[in-house]
């Protein structure tokens, strides 16, 4: 049976993403190191910001998110230098949020690869306990943070509840596939995506 090139490509990509994200979930509770699981959540942050080939407002997310909770868990493990056993328990739970996010990643991704009729309730499931971890996380740092407390910023569908309706100008500029992106003008990192992709562009064109 023929498949095409393109679909040999996603299915490289996805397993590429699944390789990654499996090095770097191995049980952090058998690790009594601070400095080796933080190690872990940085080879978990280098798979969630890796550029995507497959564009959505979740991985911009989810990668918002790591960054307000990476400010969190630094401000926790400042605060409770007094005590090494906490520090171990905060460094724990912040890599299961790691973990968690790159997970939720990954199910979207495997969503766009899934062509069943199953795929989007395959992606429910698949994010059920990921968000679950995500919010008791979050939930048990803005405890013990409590005014210190960095918030999470909006998801998409926050965003899309309380910001006004870009235009019908904004939408033809966008594109009917991008007008997500109205919503993220104050996320740094839809930014640095788009400078990544403008300067792909603009090597291709000097290639050709």
């Amino acid at each position: 049976m023929f498949i095409p090139s393109w679909l040999l490509i996603i299915g490289v990509i996805v397993a590429y993403f699944i390789y990654k994200s499996r090095e770097a979930q191995k049980d952090p509770e058998e690790l009594s190191n601070v400095e080796e699981i933080e190690e872990k959540v940085c080879c978990l942050k280098d798979s969630i910001f890796e550029r995507q080939h497959f564009d959505g407002p979740n991985f911009i997310d989810n990668q918002d998110a790591f960054d307000a909770m990476e400010t969190n868990y630094l401000r926790l493990k400042q605060r409770l230098s007094h005590s090494p056993e906490k520090i171990l328990e905060t460094v724990r739970d912040w890599h299961r949020y790691a973990y968690a996010l790159d997970r939720l990643r990954s199910a979207r991704v495997m969503l766009d690869a899934d062509w069943s009729d199953q795929a989007y309730d395959n992606m429910q499931e698949n994010v059920k306990e990921p968000y679950i971890i995500k919010e008791e996380v979050e939930k048990k740092f803005k405890s013990l943070l409590g005014k210190d407390w960095q918030k999470i910023p909006p998801d998409y569908h926050e965003r899309e509840k309380t910001m006004k309706k870009p235009s019908k100008k904004v939408e033809k500029e966008l594109g009917l596939g991008n007008v997500w992106k109205y919503y993220y003008s104050d996320s740094p990192n839809l930014w640095k995506l788009e400078e990544l992709r403008q300067k792909k562009e603009n090597n291709q064109k000097v290639k050709e």
